[in-house]
Protein backbone atom coordinates (compact mmCIF):
# COMPACT_ATOMS: atom_id res chain seq x y z
CA UNK A 1 0.00 0.00 0.00
CA UNK A 2 2.51 2.47 -0.35
CA UNK A 3 3.44 4.80 2.30
CA UNK A 4 1.35 2.43 4.83
CA UNK A 5 2.95 -1.02 4.66
CA UNK A 6 2.39 -3.82 8.17
CA UNK A 7 4.87 -6.88 7.88
CA UNK A 8 5.74 -9.24 10.29
CA UNK A 9 10.08 -8.51 10.42
CA UNK A 10 10.60 -11.50 7.89
CA UNK A 11 8.81 -10.06 5.27
CA UNK A 12 9.84 -6.52 5.88
CA UNK A 13 13.24 -8.07 5.31
CA UNK A 14 13.18 -9.13 1.69
CA UNK A 15 10.48 -6.17 0.78
CA UNK A 16 11.90 -4.33 -2.45
CA UNK A 17 11.07 -1.02 -3.65
CA UNK A 18 11.33 2.30 -2.62
CA UNK A 19 10.00 3.09 0.55
CA UNK A 20 8.87 6.58 1.65
CA UNK A 21 10.10 7.64 5.24
CA UNK A 22 7.98 10.55 6.52
CA UNK A 23 10.45 13.40 7.62
CA UNK A 24 9.77 15.67 10.41
CA UNK A 25 7.65 18.95 9.30
CA UNK A 26 6.31 21.87 10.74
CA UNK A 27 2.47 22.47 9.53
CA UNK A 28 2.02 26.02 10.34
CA UNK A 29 0.26 26.43 6.59
CA UNK A 30 -2.43 23.57 8.14
CA UNK A 31 -3.03 24.68 11.42
CA UNK A 32 -3.39 28.00 10.14
CA UNK A 33 -5.75 27.27 7.39
CA UNK A 34 -9.76 27.99 8.23
CA UNK A 35 -11.71 25.19 9.82
CA UNK A 36 -14.93 27.15 8.87
CA UNK A 37 -17.73 24.86 7.15
CA UNK A 38 -18.33 25.81 3.52
CA UNK A 39 -21.31 24.44 1.52
CA UNK A 40 -20.27 24.92 -2.24
CA UNK A 41 -22.47 22.52 -4.66
CA UNK A 42 -19.91 20.82 -7.23
CA UNK A 43 -20.71 18.13 -10.20
CA UNK A 44 -20.17 14.53 -8.59
CA UNK A 45 -17.28 13.14 -9.83
CA UNK A 46 -16.63 9.71 -11.42
CA UNK A 47 -13.51 7.54 -10.49
CA UNK A 48 -10.77 7.61 -13.27
CA UNK A 49 -8.92 4.36 -14.13
CA UNK A 50 -10.14 1.01 -14.11
CA UNK A 51 -12.36 -0.12 -11.07
CA UNK A 52 -12.32 -3.39 -10.86
CA UNK A 53 -15.84 -4.79 -12.10
CA UNK A 54 -17.55 -2.00 -9.77
CA UNK A 55 -20.43 0.24 -11.04
CA UNK A 56 -20.47 4.08 -11.51
CA UNK A 57 -22.31 5.48 -8.54
CA UNK A 58 -25.31 7.35 -9.51
CA UNK A 59 -24.57 10.95 -8.42
CA UNK A 60 -24.61 12.11 -4.71
CA UNK A 61 -24.76 16.06 -5.20
CA UNK A 62 -21.60 16.51 -3.21
CA UNK A 63 -20.79 19.94 -1.26
CA UNK A 64 -17.28 20.84 -0.87
CA UNK A 65 -15.79 20.77 3.01
CA UNK A 66 -13.75 24.08 3.68
CA UNK A 67 -13.62 25.06 -0.27
CA UNK A 68 -11.54 27.79 0.93
CA UNK A 69 -8.26 24.97 1.94
CA UNK A 70 -9.13 21.97 -0.57
CA UNK A 71 -9.42 22.03 -4.01
CA UNK A 72 -12.44 20.84 -6.20
CA UNK A 73 -13.02 17.51 -5.54
CA UNK A 74 -11.18 16.94 -2.26
CA UNK A 75 -12.89 16.69 1.20
CA UNK A 76 -16.66 16.17 -0.05
CA UNK A 77 -19.82 15.70 1.91
CA UNK A 78 -22.34 13.50 0.74
CA UNK A 79 -25.89 13.79 2.38
CA UNK A 80 -27.61 10.33 3.61
CA UNK A 81 -30.11 9.16 0.87
CA UNK A 82 -32.19 6.92 3.30
CA UNK A 83 -33.44 6.77 6.75
CA UNK A 84 -31.03 5.86 9.86
CA UNK A 85 -29.15 7.69 12.83
CA UNK A 86 -27.35 10.01 12.21
CA UNK A 87 -23.80 10.00 11.97
CA UNK A 88 -20.55 11.27 10.10
CA UNK A 89 -17.67 9.02 8.58
CA UNK A 90 -15.20 10.02 6.73
CA UNK A 91 -13.90 7.55 3.93
CA UNK A 92 -10.16 7.81 2.67
CA UNK A 93 -9.26 6.75 -0.96
CA UNK A 94 -5.20 5.77 -0.41
CA UNK A 95 -2.98 7.21 -2.69
CA UNK A 96 -4.32 9.69 -5.67
CA UNK A 97 -3.01 11.56 -8.62
CA UNK A 98 1.11 11.81 -8.52
CA UNK A 99 1.05 8.95 -5.80
CA UNK A 100 -0.54 5.88 -7.08
CA UNK A 101 0.66 3.56 -4.83
CA UNK A 102 1.59 -0.17 -5.26
CA UNK A 103 -0.13 -2.01 -8.57
CA UNK A 104 -0.34 -5.28 -9.93
CA UNK A 105 -1.19 -7.51 -12.83
CA UNK A 106 -3.82 -9.81 -13.99
CA UNK A 107 -3.96 -13.01 -15.38
CA UNK A 108 -5.13 -11.32 -18.52
CA UNK A 109 -1.83 -8.59 -18.22
CA UNK A 110 -4.24 -5.84 -17.06
CA UNK A 111 -2.13 -3.20 -14.66
CA UNK A 112 -4.26 -2.13 -11.67
CA UNK A 113 -3.56 0.79 -9.29
CA UNK A 114 -3.89 0.99 -6.16
CA UNK A 115 -5.24 4.69 -6.37
CA UNK A 116 -7.66 3.83 -8.56
CA UNK A 117 -8.83 0.60 -6.66
CA UNK A 118 -8.91 2.51 -2.83
CA UNK A 119 -11.21 5.37 -4.43
CA UNK A 120 -13.69 2.49 -6.15
CA UNK A 121 -13.82 1.01 -2.96
CA UNK A 122 -14.53 4.19 -0.98
CA UNK A 123 -17.04 5.28 -3.37
CA UNK A 124 -19.28 2.11 -3.36
CA UNK A 125 -19.18 2.05 0.95
CA UNK A 126 -20.33 5.95 0.58
CA UNK A 127 -23.52 4.73 -1.25
CA UNK A 128 -24.00 1.86 1.60
CA UNK A 129 -23.46 4.11 4.20
CA UNK A 130 -25.63 6.60 2.81
CA UNK A 131 -28.96 4.52 2.20
CA UNK A 132 -28.34 4.15 5.93
CA UNK A 133 -28.66 7.34 7.06
CA UNK A 134 -24.80 8.07 7.16
CA UNK A 135 -23.07 11.88 6.14
CA UNK A 136 -20.39 10.85 4.30
CA UNK A 137 -16.92 12.53 3.86
CA UNK A 138 -14.65 11.82 0.97
CA UNK A 139 -10.80 13.24 1.36
CA UNK A 140 -10.54 12.82 -2.23
CA UNK A 141 -13.76 12.03 -4.91
CA UNK A 142 -11.60 11.82 -7.96
CA UNK A 143 -8.21 10.43 -9.04
CA UNK A 144 -6.38 13.59 -7.90
CA UNK A 145 -5.00 14.10 -4.33
CA UNK A 146 -7.66 16.14 -2.23
CA UNK A 147 -5.18 18.25 -0.67
CA UNK A 148 -3.30 21.12 -2.76
CA UNK A 149 -0.16 20.42 -3.88
CA UNK A 150 2.64 23.12 -4.08
CA UNK A 151 5.35 23.75 -6.69
CA UNK A 152 8.15 21.22 -6.77
CA UNK A 153 5.78 18.55 -4.82
CA UNK A 154 6.49 15.96 -7.44
CA UNK A 155 9.98 14.81 -7.94
CA UNK A 156 11.15 12.27 -10.87
CA UNK A 157 7.59 11.34 -11.00
CA UNK A 158 6.84 11.05 -7.27
CA UNK A 159 5.39 13.10 -4.11
CA UNK A 160 8.35 14.36 -2.09
CA UNK A 161 8.44 13.42 1.59
CA UNK A 162 7.04 16.98 2.29
CA UNK A 163 4.32 16.79 -0.11
CA UNK A 164 3.23 13.43 1.09
CA UNK A 165 3.33 14.60 4.58
CA UNK A 166 1.37 17.61 3.94
CA UNK A 167 -1.17 15.53 2.00
CA UNK A 168 -1.40 13.10 4.55
CA UNK A 169 -2.31 15.73 7.35
CA UNK A 170 -4.74 17.13 5.31
CA UNK A 171 -7.06 14.25 5.40
CA UNK A 172 -6.90 14.18 9.27
CA UNK A 173 -7.82 17.58 8.83
CA UNK A 174 -10.55 17.16 6.53
CA UNK A 175 -12.11 14.54 8.35
CA UNK A 176 -11.71 16.59 11.91
CA UNK A 177 -13.53 19.80 10.01
CA UNK A 178 -16.09 17.18 9.23
CA UNK A 179 -16.45 16.56 12.60
CA UNK A 180 -16.71 12.89 11.65
CA UNK A 181 -17.81 9.93 14.16
CA UNK A 182 -15.38 7.78 12.47
CA UNK A 183 -12.58 7.69 10.10
CA UNK A 184 -11.68 4.76 7.62
CA UNK A 185 -8.75 4.84 5.00
CA UNK A 186 -9.15 1.75 2.50
CA UNK A 187 -5.14 0.26 0.80
CA UNK A 188 -4.40 -2.27 -0.69
CA UNK A 189 -1.17 -4.25 0.28
CA UNK A 190 2.06 -5.45 -1.60
CA UNK A 191 5.26 -7.23 -1.37
CA UNK A 192 7.93 -9.05 -3.57
CA UNK A 193 6.73 -12.06 -2.66
CA UNK A 194 3.89 -13.16 -4.84
CA UNK A 195 2.42 -16.14 -2.51
CA UNK A 196 1.96 -13.12 0.83
CA UNK A 197 -1.53 -12.38 0.78
CA UNK A 198 -4.09 -11.89 2.89
CA UNK A 199 -6.22 -9.26 4.93
CA UNK A 200 -5.08 -7.05 7.51
CA UNK A 201 -6.64 -4.04 9.15
CA UNK A 202 -4.30 -1.31 11.24
CA UNK A 203 -5.53 0.40 14.42
CA UNK A 204 -3.83 3.05 17.10
CA UNK A 205 -3.82 1.92 20.80
CA UNK A 206 -2.33 5.03 22.12
CA UNK A 207 -4.90 7.37 21.75
CA UNK A 208 -7.34 8.14 24.50
CA UNK A 209 -10.59 6.66 22.17
CA UNK A 210 -8.36 3.09 21.81
CA UNK A 211 -11.22 0.99 22.96
CA UNK A 212 -13.34 2.66 19.84
CA UNK A 213 -10.24 2.04 17.54
CA UNK A 214 -9.74 -1.28 18.45
CA UNK A 215 -13.31 -2.14 18.35
CA UNK A 216 -13.99 -0.31 14.78
CA UNK A 217 -10.66 -2.57 13.33
CA UNK A 218 -12.30 -5.94 14.88
CA UNK A 219 -15.65 -4.63 12.94
CA UNK A 220 -13.95 -3.87 9.13
CA UNK A 221 -11.85 -7.30 9.40
CA UNK A 222 -14.83 -9.29 10.11
CA UNK A 223 -16.54 -7.97 7.73
CA UNK A 224 -14.17 -7.93 4.77
CA UNK A 225 -13.00 -11.34 5.12
CA UNK A 226 -16.67 -12.45 5.79
CA UNK A 227 -17.70 -10.54 2.33
CA UNK A 228 -14.64 -11.84 0.58
CA UNK A 229 -15.48 -15.63 1.98
CA UNK A 230 -18.79 -15.30 0.59
CA UNK A 231 -17.76 -14.36 -2.77
CA UNK A 232 -15.74 -17.71 -3.27
CA UNK A 233 -12.08 -16.43 -1.81
CA UNK A 234 -11.11 -16.55 1.85
CA UNK A 235 -7.91 -14.89 2.61
CA UNK A 236 -5.35 -15.47 5.21
CA UNK A 237 -6.53 -13.65 8.35
CA UNK A 238 -3.38 -10.95 9.16
CA UNK A 239 -6.01 -10.19 11.65
CA UNK A 240 -6.03 -6.30 13.55
CA UNK A 241 -2.33 -4.90 14.07
CA UNK A 242 -0.70 -2.08 16.12
CA UNK A 243 -0.59 1.15 13.56
CA UNK A 244 3.36 1.20 14.71
CA UNK A 245 4.55 -2.54 14.20
CA UNK A 246 5.49 -2.06 10.88
CA UNK A 247 4.86 1.61 9.64
CA UNK A 248 7.37 2.78 7.30
CA UNK A 249 8.13 5.63 9.59
CA UNK A 250 10.53 3.10 11.25
CA UNK A 251 8.04 1.65 13.47
CA UNK A 252 6.39 4.87 14.31
CA UNK A 253 2.64 6.45 13.95
CA UNK A 254 0.76 6.39 10.94
CA UNK A 255 -0.08 9.95 10.76
CA UNK A 256 -3.95 9.28 9.57
CA UNK A 257 -4.52 7.48 13.17
CA UNK A 258 -1.64 8.43 15.44
CA UNK A 259 -0.99 10.91 18.28
CA UNK A 260 -0.13 14.18 18.45
CA UNK A 261 3.32 14.82 18.21
CA UNK A 262 4.96 18.05 17.78
CA UNK A 263 6.30 18.79 14.77
CA UNK A 264 5.12 15.70 12.76
CA UNK A 265 1.14 15.27 13.98
CA UNK A 266 0.15 19.01 15.22
CA UNK A 267 -3.26 18.33 14.41
CA UNK A 268 -4.28 14.64 15.05
CA UNK A 269 -7.55 12.86 14.20
CA UNK A 270 -9.53 13.29 17.01
CA UNK A 271 -12.53 10.23 15.90
CA UNK A 272 -11.85 6.68 16.33
CA UNK A 273 -9.99 5.20 13.33
CA UNK A 274 -8.72 2.49 11.19
CA UNK A 275 -6.96 1.71 8.84
CA UNK A 276 -8.00 -1.26 5.89
CA UNK A 277 -5.85 -3.59 3.72
CA UNK A 278 -8.07 -6.01 2.11
CA UNK A 279 -6.39 -7.89 0.17
CA UNK A 280 -2.69 -7.87 -1.66
CA UNK A 281 -2.34 -6.70 -5.28
CA UNK A 282 0.62 -8.74 -5.75
CA UNK A 283 -0.69 -12.24 -4.91
CA UNK A 284 -2.53 -13.21 -7.86
CA UNK A 285 -5.30 -15.27 -6.22
CA UNK A 286 -6.18 -11.83 -4.01
CA UNK A 287 -5.86 -9.66 -7.12
CA UNK A 288 -8.35 -11.86 -8.49
CA UNK A 289 -11.09 -11.28 -6.07
CA UNK A 290 -10.53 -7.42 -6.40
CA UNK A 291 -10.33 -6.92 -9.94
CA UNK A 292 -13.33 -9.46 -10.75
CA UNK A 293 -16.48 -8.79 -11.61
CA UNK A 294 -18.06 -6.63 -8.62
CA UNK A 295 -14.53 -7.08 -6.95
CA UNK A 296 -14.23 -3.36 -5.62
CA UNK A 297 -17.83 -3.23 -4.90
CA UNK A 298 -18.31 -6.30 -2.63
CA UNK A 299 -15.20 -4.56 -0.56
CA UNK A 300 -17.32 -1.31 -0.88
CA UNK A 301 -20.03 -3.70 0.59
CA UNK A 302 -17.72 -5.15 3.53
CA UNK A 303 -16.31 -1.33 4.35
CA UNK A 304 -20.03 -0.42 5.00
CA UNK A 305 -20.89 -3.38 6.52
CA UNK A 306 -18.23 -3.01 8.83
CA UNK A 307 -18.11 0.56 9.77
CA UNK A 308 -22.14 0.15 10.12
CA UNK A 309 -21.90 -2.59 12.56
CA UNK A 310 -19.13 -0.56 14.89
CA UNK A 311 -21.66 2.69 14.75
CA UNK A 312 -24.69 0.31 15.75
CA UNK A 313 -22.13 -0.83 18.54
CA UNK A 314 -21.04 2.18 20.12
CA UNK A 315 -24.79 3.80 19.94
CA UNK A 316 -25.68 0.73 22.49
CA UNK A 317 -22.39 1.45 24.76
Amino acid sequence: MGRHQTLTPDERAVRKGRRRVLEVLVVGLLAAASLVLGVVSQEAPTPDGPGGGATAAPAPDPVAVDPAAFPAGGCVRLAPSGPGPAATVALDAGHGGPDPGSEGTTADGDVRREKDLTLAVTRAAAERLRARGTTVVLTRSTDALGTPLARGAVQDGALTTDASQLDLLGRVRCANVARADALVSVHFNSFADAEVGGTETLYEPERTFARQNRALAQSLQGAIRARLTAGGHTPLDRGIADDSSGAESGGGHLVLLGPRIPGYIDQPSAMPGALVEPLFLTNPDDLAAIAGPGGTDALGEAVATGVGDYLDGAQRR
